[in-house]
């Protein structure tokens, strides 16, 4: 036989894995897509990606935030 409080520590074992399991996979799921159309000037400014991320400006350089863009990177053939 099991006992109860067995029972129960696996119960809220399962449901906290569970909790973490949606918790990251919502985290992870969560991106951002921007339009930009052609015509638009090299330059021009296109979204606020640390008001778009959550992010606070003033750490931004504290925490050496780097913007990695790969222009040659192919989404469609």
């Amino acid at each position: 036989y099991v006992s109860q409080g067995l029972v129960k520590s696996q119960f809220w074992r399962y449901v906290t894995v569970l909790v973490l399991l949606f918790a990251i996979f919502d985290t992870v799921s969560s991106v951002t897509h921007y339009s930009i159309p052609e015509e638009m000037e090299e330059g021009s400014v296109v979204a606020n990606l640390a008001s778009d991320l959550g992010l606070d400006v003033k750490t931004l350089s504290r925490r050496q935030m780097r913007l990695d863009i790969r222009s040659n990177k192919k989404y469609l053939d």
